[in-house]
């Protein structure tokens, strides 16, 4: 009998984004494709219920692979028995018994040091998880920092995985050695891994104690390595887009936001954060705050401090769908080795190196020093806007787009949900990226103009919707939807936009964006202020109701705090102006309708200081952009009564915001 998805969850008794969670782990085999309708039979049901029976009974997915093999001996049971989970013990559930907030369990789990069982949302854990949690409690409670313990964990994690493929390469050779079967195998892993566990563990103790009465003792112990930031103002200004376009580095980025005089520029890469899955956003900032803890900073006290660049995808597991998103994965987020930050009292430079156990940290920041009075003093060009932007007509010849809104809209009257934001993908040829950021920051004050450089390649930009920033204790984001032209007079114009004011179709779409970003704050604990009326946003090409958001957040006053952009927007992204409502339904259609990957567009890009304030943006009027190719990337919010060549009318207005500037 053919399924289709949502049929297939409702039958099995699990949620549809349980079924694709899945596909992605190699659990459950993908579906049959009819066009682009997905069906599933029988035999998939039939595994939905073998899976969800072996989680039932604590077995993590790892083991259910290894289980559902047909050599997997009652041994390999009992051994994965052993370290199954409670399935009574969610993050709710481990937080109360460890007596920890939850946010430390998805520090502990973004670490590595933690790893639950079971789709996203309905993660399990092992019943000595809570062990581990009062254990760091108590370090906690004496006095030990959060983000120092973070950061320890982070190096123990790093490290354990080496000695733990060493010690199963031991048991292997020594069973191949004997001549034993996978089974013997498994054996000998029942045997020894509670021994040499012991042995690891009573090694790692004994070493401790040593080296802390040494410590204690005024015993000279070697500083270990780590990461310094030196800190220097310039005594003149650096244009970014010149500085960005004259560098070679692999990793580069721009972000210029003309209207606040806010600039910076980071090129190289000192330490990268690469967390991948749904668990991208709270990885990253558990990352940060690891990071921020064994960073050391010298400079003035007034100092930037040292900044993370980046961004996420859109979404996770596109798969081998087109455009080539290389070089732009889950998540990136880069320590520059040089940064470049423009802001009201002046220009300054960041310069960060790595030291090597034994390093002299003084010869390193000499060395770092002298690199920043070089490239002080390097004569750059002021890049130039050149020529006069055209005002072309809007690219409106799409008929797959058409006939995919025309879908979405029948979906929507059959009460699969009711909105769907489909985007569309335009080709040109290449061009002069220098130039075209230029006219990007001449033309768009009110935006954030970005480009993330990998290799040859570059994502670029100019974002007119912010999805958060953080200034110490205050959040800012807005909610963007409603879009309408701009008029050839003020006039015009001015009736346009009364127009939008006036519709109550998008006076309803803007209040649902509205009050759905209002409701995501509150589950971080942040009440969000909001005006009883939206304003509108005027742009080059387009005008939109957008109407601004602010919250306070309570930030600790010593040590990094536990708060930053990132965390926040885990609970942001994606918005309904950039997926659809409600949200999951929309992205269950987007995902087996929409046929190209989104990668970076119309997720959140930005920066991140170690502090955690800093500024993301949604990756809106964007291209991805190859040394022979550009693409080009708009969307639309589908309602019932869209009518899909208005729709495309208006991913062709979007697009002229970036083919203007490309044109000459």
């Amino acid at each position: 009998m053919p399924y289709r998805v949502e049929e297939l969850a409702e039958a099995a008794g699990v949620a549809v984004d349980t079924v694709r969670y899945y596909q992605r782990e190699k659990l459950l085999a993908p579906p049959e494709r009819e066009g682009r309708r997905a069906w599933y039979d029988d035999g998939h049901l039939e595994r939905l219920r073998e899976i969800r029976g072996l989680a039932d009974e604590g077995f993590s997915l790892a083991q259910i692979r290894s289980l559902s093999a047909p050599d997997a001996s009652g041994l390999l049971a009992d051994l994965a028995s052993e370290n199954a989970v409670d399935p009574e013990l969610d993050k709710t559930e481990l937080a109360r018994r460890a007596a920890v907030p939850e946010f430390l369990v998805d520090v502990v789990v973004s670490a590595g040091l933690l790893t639950p069982s079971g789709a996203s949302g309905d993660e399990r854990f092992a019943a000595d998880s809570v062990d581990m949690l009062v254990a760091a409690r108590t370090l906690v409670s004496e006095g030990v920092s959060l983000e120092e313990l973070t950061a320890l964990a982070l190096r123990h994690a790093t490290h354990v995985e080496d000695v733990i493929d060493d010690a199963i390469e031991v048991f292997k050779r020594h069973s191949d050695n004997k001549g034993g079967s996978r089974e013997d195998l498994v054996a000998l892993m029942h045997r020894l891994v509670p021994v040499a566990s012991s042995l690891v563990g009573q090694h790692f103790e004994r070493t401790l104690r040593t080296r802390a009465l040494a410590r204690i003792g005024d015993d000279p112990v070697t500083e270990g390595g780590g990461v310094v930031v030196f800190a220097h103002k310039l005594d003149k200004y650096l244009d970014p887009v010149a500085l960005y376009e004259a560098a070679d580095d692999h990793h580069r980025m721009l972000w210029v936001r003309p209207e606040s005089e806010f600039a910076l520029v980071g090129l190289g890469a000192v330490e990268v954060i690469e967390p991948h899955g749904h668990t991208r956003f709270s990885a990253a900032s558990a990352a940060r705050a690891a990071l921020a803890a064994r960073v050391r900073r010298h400079g003035p006290a007034d100092a930037p401090a040292p900044v993370l660049v980046g961004g996420f995808s859109f979404s996770c597991g596109a798969g081998e769908q087109a455009p080539d998103w290389s070089g732009y994965p889950d998540a990136r987020w880069v320590l520059p080795e040089l940064t470049v930050v423009t802001r009201a009292d002046g220009c300054w430079l960041l310069a960060a190196t790595v030291l090597a156990e034994g390093d002299d940290e003084q010869v390193a920041l000499d060395k770092l020093e002298e690199r920043i009075e070089n490239l002080a003093q390097t004569s750059l060009p002021v890049a130039s806007s050149g020529a006069e932007v055209p005002h072309g007509e809007p690219s409106s010849n799409d008929p797959p787009y058409v006939d995919l809104v025309a879908e979405g809209v029948a979906a929507i009257t059959a009460g699969e949900f009711g909105k769907v934001v489909l985007a569309r993908v335009f080709d040109r040829g290449p061009i002069d990226t220098g130039l075209v950021l230029q006219r990007l920051v001449d033309r768009y004050p009110t935006c954030a103009v970005f480009s993330v450089g990998v290799g040859d390649r570059a994502f670029l930009g100019a974002s007119p919707e912010q999805l958060v920033a953080l200034d110490g204790r205050e959040v800012r984001t807005v909610a963007l939807a409603g879009t309408t032209g701009r008029g050839w007079d003020e006039t015009t114009d001015a009736g346009l936009a009364a127009e939008m004011m006036a519709s109550p179709k998008v006076r309803s779409e803007h209040a649902f964006v509205v009050d759905d970003i209002s409701s995501r704050l509150a589950t971080l604990g942040l009440v969000g202020e909001t005006p009883s009326e939206p304003e509108v946003l005027r742009l080059a090409r387009v005008q939109h109701l957008r109407t601004p958001i602010t919250a306070r957040v309570e930030r600790r006053t010593g040590g990094v705090s536990d708060m930053d952009v990132m965390r926040v927007a885990s609970v942001l992204h994606p918005t309904p102006a950039v997926a659809g409502t409600p949200t999951e339904e929309a992205l269950e259609w987007l995902t087996t309708h929409e046929d190209f990957d989104r990668g970076w567009y119309a997720a959140p890009v930005g920066w991140c200081d170690l502090d955690g304030n800093g500024e993301l943006r949604v990756a809106l009027r964007t291209a991805l952009v190859d040394v022979d190719r550009v693409q080009l990337f708009a969307g639309a919010g589908i309602v019932a009564d869209s009518d899909p060549e208005d729709e495309l009318t208006e991913t062709g207005v979007k697009l002229r915001a970036l083919l203007d500037v490309m044109e000459s």
